[in-house]
């Protein structure tokens, strides 16, 4: 039995560490208990120095990231909730939080389980997308503006054209 509990243990650990996303578990008290590998690249702290730390200093709102965790508690789970996390030389990454209650054996709340989906790079094509949106409708929108001005030009030189030629017209007339 020992045996079959270690390889389930280590089947778990195993999983945990080959997501991308930082994983991390945290205890009722808002403290690290276990951090994945990709929870220490998006932080720049080692396991160590985030083990037994309050979870809710690796982001820019602090305060905002307490309030998730505690709604955590209060519905078993959330999705998706925007935040972001700092690594310690200061650069930051847009994530998606979800979150969910595990419970131990007895089925009391043991701690929060949190995936972390970096999303930096979508929020960065969205907004060159969004730009270049507004580029295009300012190019139109010039475009349609040097149509016009084209436009009432053009009619400005048929109309000195049509005067030319009846001024000619006339001077011809007259000579003859």
């Amino acid at each position: 039995m020992v045996e079959i509990k270690e390889h389930k243990s280590f089947y778990v650990r195993s999983l945990l560490e080959a997501t991308l996303d930082p994983l991390v578990t945290i205890s009722p008290e808002g403290k690290i208990m276990y951090i994945n590998q990709a929870t220490v690249d998006i932080t720049g702290v080692t396991r160590d120095l985030l083990k037994n730390t309050d979870f809710f200093e690796y982001f820019t709102e602090s305060q905002k990231a307490r309030e998730v965790y505690l709604k955590v508690f209060d519905q078993g789970s959330i999705k998706d909730f925007p935040l972001t996390l700092r690594h310690k030389d200061g650069k930051l990454t847009d994530v998606l939080f979800n979150g969910s209650v595990y419970k131990d054996d007895t089925g009391k709340v043991a701690g929060v389980v949190i995936v972390a989906r970096d999303v930096t790079e979508q929020k960065r094509i969205a907004t060159e997308l969004l730009e270049a949106k507004e580029s295009a409708e300012l190019a139109t929108a010039i475009s349609e503006e040097a149509k016009i001005k084209a436009e009432i030009a053009a009619t400005a030189a048929e109309n000195a054209v049509k005067a030319k030629q009846q001024f000619l017209s006339n001077m011809s007339h007259e000579i003859r």
